[in-house]
């Protein structure tokens, strides 16, 4: 374990505070916070001796079972007594350990500063992925990104960027990532550009992610440009033709490129805009999609399709604000309720609310109890049988589309009007599309996933006989 993580675990187990902590080692609360982000790593010089405070520290300020808890987390092997050195040690270690991966990670950069061209996709992606992150969490204001090819070819799930970056939202630092779109393109690979699109529609506050069409003469070479930090680009070399990418850290000209793509930028409509929920009804976007009287759902947490009357009037008294806005969407949910219904619902999705009552009303993240499952999965099983105007697949959570872990939205889809909503931490926001390409290109990705294989979508029968199973688990 790096020691930085091994820090954070040991403050989050003994649940002493950074300042505390800073207190009795001699060290301004900065350095606490640097060392646990990797920003800043103690000095080799007098490790020794500031692990030997800190492993004292640890061990006098917990007690049994949060000692147990440090024993689990970090494997260590000591009788009660030796704590203390084993935590010494562990320290020690993982800073060296740091250490060494930080070196490693200075060489590559090295190496793609000075020798700048690199072929091999999968090298460029891992090493401009890293660059991109150490960027980031060393910023000390936002930070601006314009891209022209997919961004998700930097940063993988396997690096787990993003996740990583939710640690800015409390310096107070924004990663702003403005992605061209060349539509062209979007049309021969609608799923990958979709899935794209869809992963990035969250509600984490430290990363804001905005789309713009590219024109298709612009397109044929590929830009990744950070303000104040690096250029990638890709050339062809004239004589073989074969392509090569290169990183470039002049600030002079990686300022110069990223001003002429700024200057593009601003001149473009955003296709996809974050909308509070409030401007979504006083623009009528709302209504507008609720008079279309065919509604298509991605679900990825529960929402309230074909609740029983009373139920629904009930819900909508406990969660909204007054009996106008109770009234008001009473109204808009059963009129949905009697219109054609299409939902795409993960089978965790599902799950978590049979086993757990999880469900998003509204907006807001809720747990009902077992009874009102019973009822509104009964009710849901009676509809799907007698009405054909409601078709409920579930959907695999890895399967080639967009998978559970992707996600971090609902979509909503019609034929002219497509948005999303995302809830995390209690945190919800609205995501509203703008260009009729994108939602075009949307329908067909939900079409897609509509006729996925057997194998990643469970369809008619089967769907209720999953429900009564589930109902089962509930009684």
């Amino acid at each position: 374990m790096e020691f930085s993580a091994l820090l954070q675990k040991l403050i989050r187990i003994s649940n002493v505070k950074p300042q505390v902590l800073a207190d009795r080692m001699g060290y301004d609360v900065s350095y606490i916070s640097k060392w646990q982000s990797g920003a800043k790593l103690p000095s080799s010089r007098n490790a020794e001796e500031l692990f030997g405070k800190m492993a004292h520290f640890f061990a006098v300020n917990t007690e049994a079972a949060q000692q147990k808890e440090i024993k689990e987390v970090l494997g260590l092997e000591y009788d009660g007594a030796g704590l203390e050195k084993a935590l010494e040690k562990c320290l020690l270690q993982s800073l060296l350990k740091q250490k060494e991966q930080k070196e490693e990670h200075r060489k590559v950069q090295e190496r793609i500063s000075y020798d700048s061209l690199w072929q091999d996709q999968e090298t460029v992606a891992g090493a401009v992925g890293g660059m991109i992150y150490e960027l980031c969490s060393r910023a000390e204001r936002d930070v601006d990104i314009i891209v022209t090819c997919p961004f998700q070819e930097y940063v993988t799930k396997e690096n787990d960027f993003f996740k990583k970056l939710e640690a800015l939202e409390k310096r107070g630092i924004t990663v702003r990532i403005h992605q061209f779109i060349d539509m062209e393109k979007f049309k021969n690979q609608t799923d990958a550009y979709c899935r794209c699109i869809a992963m990035y529609l969250n509600a984490i506050h430290s990363v804001r992610y905005d789309f713009y069409e590219l024109p298709h003469e612009h397109a044929d070479i590929p830009v990744l440009v950070i303000k104040n930090g690096l250029l990638v680009t890709e050339i062809q070399e004239p004589f073989t033709r074969e392509k090569y990418t290169t990183v470039i850290r002049s600030l002079p000209l990686v300022n110069a490129y990223y001003e002429a793509a700024y200057a593009c930028l601003i001149s473009r409509k955003p296709l996809v805009e974050e909308y509070s929920v409030h401007k979504m009804y006083q623009e009528k976007y709302i209504f507008d999609y609720m008079m279309q009287n065919e509604y298509r759902y991605l679900l990825r947490s529960m929402h309230i399709i074909h609740l029983p009357d009373d139920m629904l009037w009930e819900l909508c008294r406990k969660y909204t604000g007054d009996q106008e806005s109770a009234l008001l969407q009473y109204n808009m949910n059963r009129n949905s309720f009697q219109a054609p219904v299409t939902a795409v619902v993960y089978k965790s999705t599902l799950m978590d609310y049979i086993f757990d009552g999880k469900i998003n009303i509204f907006g807001k993240e809720a747990e009902v109890e077992r009874e009102w499952r019973v009822r509104h999965i009964t009710h849901l099983i009676e509809e799907l049988e007698k009405n054909s105007s409601i078709r409920i697949f579930l959907l695999e959570n890895n399967n080639p589309y967009i998978g559970y872990d992707d996600l971090q939205s609902t979509i909503y889809f019609c034929r002219d009007t497509v948005f999303a909503m995302a809830v995390q931490n209690e945190i919800s926001g609205y995501y509203r599309f703008f260009s009729k390409k994108l939602i075009d290109q949307f329908n067909e990705f939900y079409r897609h996933i509509e006729n996925a294989g057997d194998e990643y979508l469970l369809r008619g029968q089967k769907v209720t006989d999953f429900l009564r199973q589930g109902l089962k688990f509930i009684s």
